[in-house]
């Protein structure tokens, strides 16, 4: 890809979902893939990038685009509940995929779920900040914008929807999204060390919940 190529951006489609899947299991341990501590590239974008494309789930996101390829994205929900029920109607789908041996690593995976589950922080209040926002980048994409122009389309949809308030979840290590998400107006919420990711890291990680109050009333 030439290194003057630009990059444009536009709302996530429903036929953005493998693309979506790739940059997010491409990047998803601390910017680099995944696979290191989940094992199954299927699990993984069925519970973090396609519920966010189900009709109903209140979904927002955008793509960063460059020659073509999707380099980059954010999404998110603006409504909880409706996410919360998005994500649940994939179980039945996902159980038996796994039952029927078409689901592979997803075993090997529940070992993340299951420190995820026990290791969480306290969320923020929902009626405060009801929408909530994942960003991801391949590295081609890191250094040029993309990050501050995704998050700076989505908050101005949400601002356009008369969301109060959106949350997220980093870690401290994760210093250029951090700064980012500062330099947009974000605050830290909670923070609090944790060994969800000691397994794989050899050592604990502070964890951060951030916020950003917006301007509007109801959703």
């Amino acid at each position: 890809m030439p290194a003057d190529e630009p990059l444009t951006l536009r709302p996530v489609r429903c036929a953005d979902a493998d693309a979506l899947a790739h940059v997010a299991y491409a990047t998803g341990f601390f910017g680099e893939s995944a696979q290191r501590f989940f094992p199954s590239k299927a699990l993984f974008a069925a519970l973090w990038v396609a519920p966010y494309l189900r009709p109903g789930a209140g979904g927002v996101g955008f793509v960063a685009e460059r020659g073509g390829q999707v380099v980059g994205y954010i999404l998110g929900s603006v409504d909880p509940g409706r996410y919360a029920l998005a994500l649940a109607a994939q179980v039945p789908g996902l159980l038996w995929r796994g039952l029927t041996g078409r689901l592979p690593g997803a075993l090997a995976s529940l070992r993340y779920l299951l420190r995820a589950a026990r290791f969480h922080l306290p969320a923020p209040p929902a009626g405060r900040y009801p929408a909530h926002l994942h960003l991801n980048l391949l590295a081609q994409a890191r250094g040029l914008g993309a990050g501050g122009a995704l998050l700076d389309a989505f908050v101005a949809e949400l601002r356009s929807r008369r969301v109060p308030g959106v949350q997220l979840s980093t870690t401290r290590r994760n210093e250029a999204a951090v700064h980012l998400y500062a330099k947009r107006g974000f605050r830290e919420w909670a923070a609090r060390r944790t060994p969800l990711w000691k397994p794989w890291t050899g050592q604990d990680e502070e964890q951060l919940i951030m916020t950003l109050d917006l301007a509007g009333g109801k959703v």
